[in-house]
C-alpha cells in the first residue's frame, strides 16, 4: 500500500480545478441574495472583492513554486509557524469546504427541482455529493477529465448569458447603483471574498500537479483573469436585466428568470444545465481538498494512521474522501440560510490565509534552502507587500464579517476553540506514546522528489 499520491494534474486540469472550485457557488447559487443587499452595484463590488484575492494570490503563487505537495498551506504553516497554528488554520479550511459543499449542494438540488419538482431537494443535495465523492475515489485522472469537460461547458454557458445580457440590458435597471447605501455594498464586497477561496485549491493537492513549481504559479495566474472576467460580466448582466429586489425574491434560480427575458428557451435550459455542471466542479473540487487537507494531518500524527490509507488500484485518500462526503451531508441536513454557508467560509478562508501569508513572509528565514530552490522567488519589498496587504484585507474582513452576523462569527469562533482544544488533548495522548507531536518530520522528507 503505497502512501504517495501520483502527480497527474496537468496545467490545464489545475485551472479546471481552480476555476470550477470557484465559480460555481457563487455565481449561480449565491448572487441573487447579494443583489438584494447591494442593489446593481454588484458587478462594482465583486470587482473589488478582487483585490484581497490578488493578494492571496501573490502568497500562493510564492508558495505553490517553493513547497510542491499535498497540504502545501498546512505544512508551511506548522514548520514555518507553529503545528498549533497549522492544525487549527487546516480545521478552518475544512470548516469552508463543508460549509462550501452545503451551499452549493443545495443550490444545486434547488436548481434541478425546476425541471424535476416532484423529488424534494434535499434527496438532490445529498446524491451530488455521494455521486462526486465516487469520482474522486476512481482518481484524480478521473476527476481532472470530468473537471475540464463541465467547465468548458458552464463558461460556454455563463458566456452566452454574460455578453447576451450585456448587449440586452435595460440602463434604468442601473440608474440607482447603491439603494442600500455603502454598508450593504461593503458587506457584499466582504461576503464576495468567499467567491475567490478556490484559489486555495492548487497549493491543496499541489502534490498530485505535473512540474508543479512553473504550473501551480501559471494556473493561478490564468485561473483569476478567467474568474474576474466571468464574475463581473456575470453580475452586470443579472442587474442589468432583472430587478435587483426581485433578483432576491426569486433567490439561486434568478438567473433563469433574467436569461429568459433575452433568450429562447433552449438558451435558458442551456444555462441551467451550465449551471448544474458549475456547482458540481465545486463540490468536485472541494472533495478533492478537503480530502486532501485531512490526508496531511495523518501524516503528523494529529489523527489516527488509517486516514493514511490510499486506494491501491486507484490512488486516492479514500479515508479522507469518504469523511468529507460524511461531513457535508451532515452539513446539508442543517439546511441554513446560504449567507450564514457564506460567512462561515469567509471566517475560515481569512484564518487560513492570514496565516498562510505569515507563513511564507518567514520563508526566507525558515527555510532558506527552499526558498532559494524556489521556481519564483519575491524580493524583499514584495514579501512585505504582500504580507501587509494580506495582514489588513484578511483581518479587515473578518473583522466586519463578524460584526455582520455575530451569531454565525461566534459558532465559528467555537468550533475553531474546540480545535485548539483538541490539539492540546492530541499532543498529551501521543506524550504519554513517546510521540512529541510538535517534532514535525522533515521537509525533505515531506517534499520527495518534486
Amino acid at each position: 500500500m503505497s502512501e504517495r499520491l501520483e502527480r497527474s494534474i496537468s496545467l490545464i486540469g489545475a485551472v479546471g480545478l481552480i476555476v470550477g472550485f470557484v465559480v460555481g457557488g457563487s455565481i449561480f447559487v449565491l448572487i441573487p441574495s447579494l443583489a438584494g443587499m447591494t442593489g446593481p452595484s454588484l458587478y462594482l463590488a465583486y470587482a473589488l472583492s478582487a483585490v484581497p484575492a490578488i493578494f492571496a494570490s501573490l502568497y500562493l503563487i510564492q508558495l505553490g513554486a517553493a513547497l510542491p505537495v499535498t497540504g502545501a498551506n498546512y505544512i508551511a504553516i506548522t514548520r514555518w509557524v507553529s503545528p498549533m497554528a497549522g492544525f487549527t488554520s487546516s480545521l478552518a479550511v475544512c470548516i469552508g469546504i463543508i460549509c462550501t459543499n452545503c451551499l452549493v449542494a443545495w443550490g444545486f438540488a434547488q436548481y434541478l427541482a425546476v425541471f424535476f419538482p416532484q423529488v424534494p431537494p434535499i434527496i438532490y443535495a445529498v446524491l451530488v455529493i455521494v455521486f462526486l465523492s465516487w469520482i474522486n475515489w476512481l482518481g484524480v485522472t478521473v476527476f481532472e477529465k470530468i473537471q475540464i469537460v463541465m467547465m468548458v461547458l458552464f463558461i460556454l454557458a455563463m458566456l452566452i448569458f454574460g455578453i447576451g445580457g450585456w448587449l440586452n440590458m435595460d440602463p434604468g435597471l442601473h440608474s440607482d447603483l447603491f439603494p442600500k447605501g455603502m454598508q450593504g455594498f461593503v458587506t457584499v464586497v466582504a461576503i464576495a471574498s468567499f467567491s475567490w477561496g478556490g484559489v486555495l485549491s492548487i497549493v491543496e493537492v499541489a502534490g498530485e500537479v505535473r512540474n508543479p513549481k512553473t504550473n501551480i504559479p501559471r494556473s493561478i495566474i490564468i485561473s483569476m483573469i478567467v474568474i474576474g472576467s466571468l464574475y463581473v460580466l456575470q453580475t452586470y448582466a443579472l442587474t442589468g436585466n432583472l430587478l435587483w429586489s426581485d433578483a432576491a425574491a426569486l433567490g439561486a434560480t434568478a438567473i433563469l428568470t433574467a436569461a429568459g427575458t433575452f433568450l429562447p428557451q433552449w438558451g435558458v435550459n442551456f444555462l441551467a444545465m451550465g449551471a448544474l455542471l458549475a456547482m458540481a466542479t465545486t463540490v468536485n473540487a472541494m472533495i478533492l481538498m478537503g480530502a486532501r487537507e485531512i490526508f496531511a494531518w495523518s501524516n503528523d500524527k494529529l489523527i489516527p494512521d488509517v486516514f493514511k490509507r490510499i486506494h491501491p488500484k486507484y490512488k486516492t485518500p479514500e479515508i479522507t474522501i469518504l469523511l468529507i462526503a460524511v461531513l457535508s451531508i451532515v452539513g446539508v441536513l442543517f439546511s441554513a440560510d446560504l449567507e450564514k454557508y457564506a460567512l462561515m467560509v469567509v471566517f475560515g478562508l481569512m484564518v487560513v490565509q492570514l496565516l498562510g501569508a505569515f507563513a511564507v513572509f518567514r520563508m526566507p528565514a525558515r527555510a532558506p534552502e527552499i526558498f532559494a530552490a524556489a521556481g519564483i522567488r519575491f524580493s524583499a519589498f514584495w514579501r512585505w507587500f504582500t504580507w501587509i496587504g494580506c495582514l489588513i484585507f484578511f483581518v479587515g474582513i473578518f473583522v466586519f464579517g463578524f460584526l455582520a452576523d455575530y451569531v454565525t462569527g461566534l459558532v465559528f469562533i467555537g468550533i475553531w476553540s474546540v480545535s485548539i482544544l483538541y490539539w492540546f488533548i492530541r499532543k498529551k495522548y501521543l506524550a504519554g506514546k513517546g510521540i512529541d507531536i510538535a517534532d514535525m518530520p522533515m521537509l525533505k522528507d515531506v517534499i520527495g522528489e518534486t
